[in-house]
């Protein structure tokens, strides 16, 4: 049985997903099995991929975004640890024996994580995600669903490894919050179990033109995670803290609004204002712009 099972959705990018198949292959931890989610491509991706990397699983389903992806490869792993990897990252050699390692070092934990640093469009080369004193202070115990979620984010699932056992217990990814199913899954897992930093560089994140602007408009615009996990999550909420987590997420709403006015949108901008003054009604400029929508 392989140790760690490693997931990779991909969906029409049989020009880059090469690179990350030997990235994968060339880590100094090989007791792996890969798994490609072909996620509904149109383009050679299952052809080259049956050519060039016969040793692969792969499997091709209909579109259903990276969460439904991601779920149908663990559906299919049998690794203790389950690693993902986007389909444009690429892994340093050392990357999964680092994070063994630290559940090495942490017995308890229930999903390590490392560092990335980032290339391509829009970036100066060698930028990291988290500097180096910031890794120091993320070393020094278990990292907190509060942590993760306002101060230091996880870069991504490329950089993530999770106990099988920990990833069934929260039940997987959710295929209904959209964009951020990752850090919704994270803050699941934080909240109830210990989570880790390990101080190493073990990704290089691939940022394009596409990924680039579909980062902003979800930064921009996703509020779904942040509204089920009120609503579903209690544990989270506690572990974060209900007022604090109340008046971020009216924040939240307040800044989709001016965003929504900003684009032309009056009808969202007015509900995410008027979601903003019902979420935190003692402050009197969401009941302002509420009225003035």
């Amino acid at each position: 049985m392989p140790r760690i099972s490693v997931i990779i959705p991909t969906f029409n990018n049989a020009t880059l997903l090469a690179e990350t198949l030997d990235s994968v292959f060339a880590q100094s931890f090989t007791g792996i099995e890969l798994i490609v989610v072909d996620d509904g491509s149109i383009d050679d991706t299952g052809a080259m991929i049956k050519r060039d990397y016969p040793q692969v699983r792969y499997v091709h389903q209909p579109n259903g975004g990276p969460a439904a992806a991601r779920n149908a490869g663990v559906g299919l792993a049998q690794g203790e640890y389950f690693a993902f990897c986007d389909h444009d990252d690429l892994w340093n050699p050392g990357h999964l024996q680092a994070l063994l390692d630290g559940f090495a070092a942490h017995p308890e934990a229930a999903m390590v994580f490392d560092n990335a640093k980032y290339f391509g469009v829009g970036v100066e080369d060698d930028t990291v995600h988290l500097d180096e004193a910031t890794c120091v202070s993320l070393s020094q115990g278990a990292v907190s669903a509060n942590t993760l979620l306002w101060d230091y984010p996880v870069a991504s699932m490329s950089v993530a490894m999770v106990r099988k056992k920990h990833f069934d217990l929260v039940g997987g990814l959710s295929e209904q919050v959209g964009a951020l199913d990752d850090l919704h899954l994270y803050l699941r897992i934080a909240a109830d179990h210990e989570v880790r930093f390990i101080n190493y560089l073990g990704c290089r994140k691939r940022v394009t033109s596409q990924n680039l602007s579909q980062l902003i408009n979800i930064k921009e615009t996703n509020v779904a995670y942040l509204e089920d996990l009120w609503r579903n999550h209690p544990k989270v909420i506690k572990s974060i803290g209900p007022v604090s987590f109340r008046l971020r997420l009216a924040r939240k709403y307040f800044k989709l609004g001016r965003y929504y006015k900003h684009n032309g949108e009056p009808t969202r901008s007015k509900e995410m204002f008027g979601k903003a003054y019902r979420t935190n009604y003692f402050n009197p400029r969401y009941l302002w712009h509420t009225l003035l929508s």
